[in-house]
């Protein structure tokens, strides 16, 4: 091989790399994205479980916490703050989305009864939406039943 062909072929191995860069992000982001949400809906799941075997009211709480979007899993004899600053404290682990996850929005917290039933917010169904840093949105919607789903976008 000659220089000249060797440099051709370094060239169009940087332009490649340069058009796949941006792409990789965006899939990555929106990876990222999708693994929080189904994880926040398991653990609200959990959580509904965790209520109804100890008999017992169970909240959960997503917040932003230094720069980060996270859910701490609490029940009465104790509170965000005592999960984040002793982990056994939690009903669950704390869940603090991938740096990616940039924003939360909607229900300042989820309340479930003894029986997983949603308390605290009359019929309405509540929704935790959670943003990445290209503007992706999804959605985790809990019923008054205590079910959760959660949808790519808005629920509709």
């Amino acid at each position: 091989m000659t220089l000249p062909e060797l440099m051709v072929v370094v060239v169009i191995i940087s332009v490649a790399a340069l058009l796949a860069v941006p792409n990789y992000n965006s899939w990555s982001a929106r990876y990222k994205l999708k693994q929080a949400t189904t994880e926040l809906h398991s653990n609200l799941n959990l959580t509904r479980m965790a209520a109804m075997n100890q008999n017992t009211t169970m909240t959960a709480t997503p917040a932003l916490v230094a720069g980060r979007v996270t859910v701490t899993f609490t029940n009465p004899a104790s509170t965000s703050a005592d999960c984040l600053g002793n982990p056994g404290r939690c009903v669950l682990p704390t869940q603090v989305m991938p740096r990616e996850v940039t924003a939360v929005a909607g229900a300042a917290q989820i309340r479930y009864n003894s029986m997983g039933l949603l308390t605290g917010a009359g019929t309405a169904t509540q929704t935790i939406t959670l943003t990445n840093s290209f503007g992706l949105r999804h959605e985790v919607q809990v019923t008054p039943g205590g079910k959760a789903r959660w949808c790519p976008t808005i629920c509709s």
